[in-house]
């Protein structure tokens, strides 16, 4: 089971009632098969596509196809656009909180910021299908009550879905640290006999 990408990936959904206002996703790789470097997604209600900003477009593209798209968050958005190159003004991933303020070539900005945190706990899942193709995911996951997305220069008027059940906190602002994605292997064949 090939280890593919070691790194970050804070995101929030802004609701405004029951309608998704916003949703942003800051990607931070440490190290992956492509590279180590930095993208942000951003979609706000209206837009017809998901905006992909990043200083590389392997890699951002790579992020976006192999595991953003099929993500539930996405579920019922527009598709993602082509990467468009972009200046990394503010970039701060930490257990607390998250900051991004991206510039991108087309003109487009992006500020975006998750923070104020009620739990941490790791997380897991096990041969999670995105695409058809299993992986295993690992990370550190800080649910938090605050988050803003600012695109163009017009603050998103939303706010991250905060509820709990079971004495466990859950949002739709996370702050995912220490993440870890790992394509399982294939089954061996059967011998034959």
């Amino acid at each position: 089971m090939p280890v593919e990408f070691i790194g970050a990936n804070p995101c929030a959904t802004l609701k405004r009632g029951d309608a998704r206002a916003g949703f942003v996703s800051l990607w931070e790789a440490e190290w992956s098969v492509q590279g180590a470097g930095l993208a942000l997604l951003a979609w706000v209600d209206g837009d017809d596509q998901i905006r992909l900003l990043t200083p590389d477009a392997t890699l951002g593209s790579w992020l976006a196809e192999t595991f953003s798209r099929y993500f539930p968050e996405l579920d019922g958005l527009p598709e993602i656009a082509e990467p468009v190159d972009c200046d990394i003004v503010e970039w701060h991933i930490g257990s607390e909180n998250a900051r991004a303020k991206v510039v991108g070539a087309d003109g487009s900005r992006v500020i975006a910021t998750i923070s104020r945190p009620v739990e941490t706990r790791p997380g897991q899942a096990v041969a999670w299908q995105l695409g058809g193709v299993p992986w295993t995911l690992t990370n550190l996951l800080t649910f938090c009550t605050d988050a803003t997305l600012e695109v163009d220069g017009a603050r998103v008027l939303g706010r991250p879905e905060v509820t709990g059940n079971g004495g466990r906190a859950h949002s739709t602002a996370v702050i995912a640290t220490y993440e870890t994605w790992t394509r399982n292997a294939p089954p061996l064949p059967e011998p034959e006999s």
